[in-house]
């Protein structure tokens, strides 16, 4: 049972409540290549759960052969506890992915939007599982069920989702305790004393008692995004970038010191020669390329169905082959870079749009009914 899959229509209910609110408040939170690459990202992270499940799923099966003690399934008490571990160590992994080069480039791809709403809270790196699925081994070392451990997971991914949002002021004595749109807000900002701060997930708390709280201040608001902004609508460069800005730093490293620095020092860290990226300290212009009514249209229709075939493939995975997952999961991950291009106007886009429907139409040919 996976739970995200099953918040699909929760999550597209919310976000059209959100937009909706937004407009009659006069307030455009919303635009629409963005709001396509957050929704391709989280589609691509949740495919890619779906091809690496063995990998992901093994390495917790692998320490849990060797446990300390085996905790009850679905003892309530057991629950409650597991459920705030995976709270705990959630925080140490997104401090973490926000302080070392590596496993940030897992996580920038979610940063990567200058907007924020409720669109904002599915777009993920796609293979950032790889990385946050190490920190919490713990929990399968001290006996926690690979099963109980992947709903209070998704538990903690769900309870989340809400904090994306501008449309939520302050909550009074909750603010104390959980995790909030406010404070979330001042984690998505990149701007002076809101950048890398508080990284709970759930409970704000573990922000309070290792020094990473920073309160919203409503006479500075954040500046969403990443220090160095993104540039492009597909899904597939905003994956790629963090990735190439870390093989550059690799290729300018003079020393093995330079490389584990640019590997897993923190990602503001240069090699000698690599140009500085200016600080944020204030408002600045969005990214905006433009994409025209007509463009616009197509990149929307082709979208939508690229992401119906994705959620159908995400119902239908458990019954598709090894090799079909893979071919499957590969021409969606295409497709939704394809989509991309077009927004980007990409001069390959049109060779990149033929060459997907005619390997899909192949594809449908040759497949058995």
């Amino acid at each position: 049972m996976n739970l995200i899959v099953l918040a699909i229509p929760l999550f597209f209910a919310l976000i059209a409540l959100e937009y909706a609110v937004a407009a009659w408040r006069r307030r455009t939170l919303y635009r629409g290549a963005d709001v396509t690459a957050c929704l391709a990202l989280g589609t691509l992270q949740t495919l890619f759960g779906v091809v690496a499940a063995g990998a992901l799923t093994g390495l917790y099966l692998a320490v849990y052969e060797h446990r300390l003690w085996t905790l009850p399934a679905r003892d309530p008490v057991v629950l409650v506890v597991a459920f705030v571990a995976v709270d705990f160590l959630y925080y140490w992994f997104h401090r973490a992915a926000h302080r070392m080069m590596l496993p940030w480039a897992t996580h920038a791809p979610h940063h990567s939007s200058e907007d924020y709403n409720l669109a904002v809270a599915l777009r993920q790196g796609p293979v950032q599982p790889l990385f946050s699925r190490l920190f919490y081994l713990p929990l399968a070392l001290v006996g926690l069920d690979l099963e109980s451990f992947a709903i209070l997971a998704s538990l903690n991914t769900l309870g989340q989702f809400w904090i994306h949002t501008q449309l939520v002021g302050r909550l009074g004595p909750l603010e104390w305790v959980l995790n909030t749109p406010s404070h979330h807000r001042v984690h998505h900002g990149c701007n002076g004393r809101y950048l890398d701060r508080n990284h709970a997930g759930v409970f704000i708390v573990w922000d309070r008692l290792f020094g990473t709280f920073v309160a919203e201040d409503d006479a500075y608001p954040p500046v969403f995004g990443t220090v160095k902004p993104a540039t492009t609508w597909n899904p597939l460069r905003l994956a790629w970038s963090p990735w190439g800005e870390l093989r550059a730093k690799v290729a300018a490293a003079r020393s093995v010191g330079d490389v584990v620095r640019a590997l897993l020092g923190p990602p503001e860290w240069l090699p000698a020669g690599m140009p500085p990226v200016a600080a944020v300290d204030g408002p600045r212009a969005k990214f905006g390329a433009p994409v025209g009514p007509r463009r616009g249209l197509y990149a929307g229709v082709q979208f939508g169905a690229v992401l119906c075939a994705s959620v159908l493939f995400l119902v239908q995975a458990a019954q598709l082959s090894p090799t079909s997952t893979l071919a499957v999961g590969a021409w969606l991950a295409w497709s939704f870079g394809s989509v991309g291009a077009v927004l980007d106007r990409s001069r390959a886009s049109p060779v990149s749009e033929l060459a997907r429907h005619v390997v899909a139409a192949g594809a449908l040919l040759v497949t058995p009914q």
